[in-house]
């Protein structure tokens, strides 16, 4: 028997110290515990033939924290020593990692410069392109589409190119942009027109234009800093 298995069919009272993780993060700091460590603090408790240690050790299968993003219910239940009421325990680990990691991920919008600078690309595209942000009630960025290249005058861009996005989003918000390639950023009168279609058309969809930024050579010009939104 390996000096690990040993170690794991032992009672926990019954090791020292510093292999017991409690003990060890109240010594030593949190940051000194191994996953398998981590993950049986968490657990409380093993099973008859296994300590706690044992359990996260077989619950990891050799492997570390990061696979328990890709762990089902029907996985955990799978294993020996691992009920209902574990793999709750494990699957809640698992959401709590994936929510830290889509909101540090996540990019957010709190003004209009805020959007210049994320679509500042646009003031160097040499054909006119309009682009779509697709944001939760936190303004944080959950998706984007090019919705229309070319004039934008000539162009028949439909409001469901902007909308149908947006339902698959699952979004709050909407921030339209788009570039003037001869330079200014000065809504034209087709600009303005269309920029109140589409908040029209978000309030009866229930969505909620927050902004439409046209983006010059030098510069750009935001509805909603100007109150037309």
């Amino acid at each position: 028997m390996s000096f690990k298995k040993y170690i794991y069919k032992k009672k926990i009272k019954e090791l020292p110290d510093d292999l017991l993780p409690r003990e060890k993060a109240l010594n030593y700091g949190i940051e000194s515990l191994s996953d398998v460590e981590l993950l049986a603090l968490l657990l409380g408790q093993g099973t008859k033939d296994l300590n706690v240690l044992g359990l996260a050790d077989r619950v990891l299968g050799g492997k570390d924290l990061k696979n328990l993003k890709n762990i089902s219910i029907e996985d955990l239940l799978k294993i020996k020593g691992v009920g209902k009421a574990k793999s709750l325990q494990i699957l809640a680990i698992k959401e709590i990692l994936k929510r830290i990691e889509e909101d540090e991920e996540k990019l957010s919008f709190s003004s209009p410069d805020d959007v210049y600078r994320y679509l500042k690309w646009l003031s160097k595209e040499k054909q006119e392109k309009m682009v779509a942000l697709y944001t939760n009630t936190m303004n944080q960025l959950l998706g984007e589409e090019i919705i229309a290249i070319g004039s934008l005058n000539v162009l028949n861009l439909k409001p469901r190119d902007i909308f149908i996005p947006a339902l698959r989003y699952n979004s709050y918000g909407i921030i339209l942009a788009h570039n003037h390639p001869e330079g200014s950023p000065e809504p034209s009168k087709e600009d303005i027109n269309f920029t109140e279609n589409i908040k029209k058309l978000s309030i009866q969809l229930g969505f909620e234009l927050l902004d439409h930024i046209i983006i010059g050579k030098k510069g750009f010009y935001s509805f909603s800093a100007q109150n037309l939104i």
